[in-house]
Order: structure tokens, then sequence, then C-alpha cells
């Protein structure tokens, strides 16, 4: 719903795409000229009504929504779904021949990648490293062997043996990749690259910049709950963010959050998991443990300028716990976090904007 009401953009949401609008042309000296229009377009009421696109990448539903901008709807979102696919192409662990499966399957030689593939590599690894490697993006291995996704899929659960687990965490050690310019070379042959904990979030980023650089004034972007505010709405509301309720229906809210120009990035134990004899095992992994993280933050939602930032951080959070989590974020300026304990209770950063329930 649009207007004034709140929108809960925390899970991912289906649109219906939108005709483009049509340029309107006007006869001038004996030329036809096209007039430049914006593509922000009202219904009777003279409110705005805005324009989707969605697609299928990241294993996720990726959303980007227009409210004002210049020119065609159908150039800027050919232009954001061709960065996700060149994206996905680079950064995927499971696509084949991208720059991370390439890597992967290089049995500890050099590899040769993509320029921003090699920055978000270096960008992973300062923050493994602030983190004292609570965040590895050697962690590959261990999700591939509890594959919780396939798990979740077929309904057919298990947990892998002690002795498998151990042989997976023997390989994880960020601190045998190096970068070197364009050149990637992990040196155990069995470690595992997996940016699952900061891909989305280098790509909203991304996303917005192009859409900035387009003339687009409004937008929302959605990568699988991985939300980009680009600017406000249009008359200068703030956007309402819907922050989903760990465990409830999609779409249910257990808060809104108002931002504009912001990121707000979420991860929750709620999101891939199963159950299995009353113990619930998702998709965030203790490195140390190779087990899914056992704590009682259900979920972490943080605000940020950065996607990346938020994307990064909101993970670590959910490992650390609230009081080591807090104050994280009190010490990280221009970052805000709430997380969410099993209890159901609410507990926020300083500066985090006022709690709606």
């Amino acid at each position: 719903m649009y207007g004034n009401t709140w929108m809960y953009f925390h899970v991912p949401l289906y649109h219906k795409d939108h005709t483009p609008m049509k340029l309107r042309k006007t006869l001038m000296l004996l030329l036809i000229i096209p007039c430049m229009i914006c593509g922000c377009a009202h219904n009777t009421s003279g409110s705005v009504i805005p324009v989707s696109r969605t697609g299928l990448y990241f294993d996720t539903v990726v959303s980007v929504t227009l409210y004002e901008y210049e020119g065609s709807s159908d150039r800027i979102f050919d232009e954001c779904f061709k960065m996700c696919e060149r994206y996905e192409s680079l950064f995927s662990a499971t696509v084949p021949d991208s720059d991370i499966w390439r890597i992967n399957n290089a049995g500890g030689s050099a590899v040769t990648v993509d320029p921003e593939t090699a920055k978000l590599i270096s960008d992973a690894l300062e923050y493994s490293r602030s983190s004292g490697g609570l965040i590895d993006p050697t962690i590959g291995g261990v999700c591939e062997l509890w594959d919780i996704s396939s798990q979740v899929a077929s309904g057919s659960y298990h947990i892998p043996d002690d002795e498998s687990i151990s042989e997976a965490l023997s390989h994880v050690d960020h601190e045998k990749i190096t970068v070197s310019g364009n050149t990637v070379t992990v040196s155990d042959p069995d470690a595992h690259l997996t940016l699952g904990f900061i891909a989305k979030g280098y790509v909203a980023d991304r996303i917005a910049e192009y859409l900035a650089e387009a003339g687009v004034a409004s937008a929302l972007i959605d990568l699988g709950g991985n939300i980009k505010a680009v600017g406000n709405k249009p008359g200068g509301l703030d956007f309402h963010i819907g922050i989903q309720k760990p465990f409830a229906d999609k779409g249910e809210p257990i808060t809104t959050v108002s931002v504009r120009d912001a990121s707000v990035v979420s991860s929750g134990v709620y999101e891939r998991y199963f159950t299995l004899n009353d113990h619930i095992y998702h998709h965030i992994f203790d490195t140390e443990k190779g087990y899914p993280v056992d704590g009682n933050v259900i979920g972490v939602t943080v605000i940020s300028s950065s996607s990346e930032e938020a994307d990064v951080l909101s993970t670590l959070c959910l490992i650390t716990g609230v009081e080591k989590g807090l104050d994280l974020i009190e010490d990280t300026e221009g970052v805000e976090a709430m997380f969410i304990t099993s209890d159901y209770a609410l507990h926020a950063s300083s500066g985090w904007p006022d709690i709606r329930q």
C-alpha cells in the first residue's frame, strides 16, 4: 500500500510490472522534439504511483521500485537487472565460472578476477580481521556441508557428523587469502569462499549509485530484505520500512523504521532454517564450532548509509549477541541497530529512531 501508509519491505515483495510511460512530443519549428518528462506518474487523487520490477538473483527476489525519475523506466530497470546479472556472475559460489567459483576450484593457484571481485574480497578480509574471525569468507565449506537451503527445500533434515564438521572447520582461515591487485590466491586448496555476508549489500550500493547518476530522485531497492532507500518519498516523506517479526507470516512486522537515503538490512535465524529435536538450525555459522550460531538473538536490523556495512554488521551482531553487539554499534559512527531476542523484546542502540509496535 502506498501514499502515507507504512510499507513493509523486509521480506521480498512481488510487484506487477507497469506499462512504461510514453514520451510526449510536440511540434516546434517544424521539428518533432521529444520533451523530457519526469517518470513520476500520479493517479486521480494526485498521489504518486510507483513502478516496480522484480527478478531472481543471488537466490532471492530482487525488486526495484521507482518513485521519481527521468526518462524511460524500462531503460532504468534493464540496467539495474543487468547489474544484478553481472554481479551474480562474479560473486556467486555456485554459478560455474564465476570469479568465486574459479577461486574455489583453483586448487590453491592464483586466479585473476574482476577488479570489483578483488575489492569485495579485500573488504570482506578487513571485516574478518576486525571481528577476530567471527565472520570469515572461508566459511564456505561449512555452509556447503550443512546445505541448509537444500535441507529446507527437501524437508529431509540431518546434522553432519562431528568428523565432517571438524574437517570443514580446518579449512576456515581468512589468513589463507591473499589479494594482490586483481589476483586472488587461497593457499589452502580445500578452502571455499563465500561472500554471503557482504555481497548483497555491495550490490545494493552500486545500484543506488547508478540510480542517482541516472536522475532517479526517489527509489527503493530490495535485495531479499536488504533495503536501500534512494532519497525520500515524493512530498518529502520518509520511507517507512517494516521489520519482519521472526517466525511470523511474511509481511508481519514487529516494528517499523523511517529512513531516507539509508540502508536497512536485517539478518535473522528465521530466514533459512529447520527444526530438529526442538532445536533450530539456521544459515549463520559459528566459525569456531562449525554449527549454526546458538544464542538468544533471533534477529538484528542495522541502519547505515552503506548497505555493505549494514549487511556485514547485521550478521556480525547476530553472532556477538546483544551486549557486545550494542557496544560495537555505539563505537561505529553513523550506524544504528536493533536486536530482537528470543522473548521478542527489542533492544535498540542509542540513536535508533522511535520504535513503533
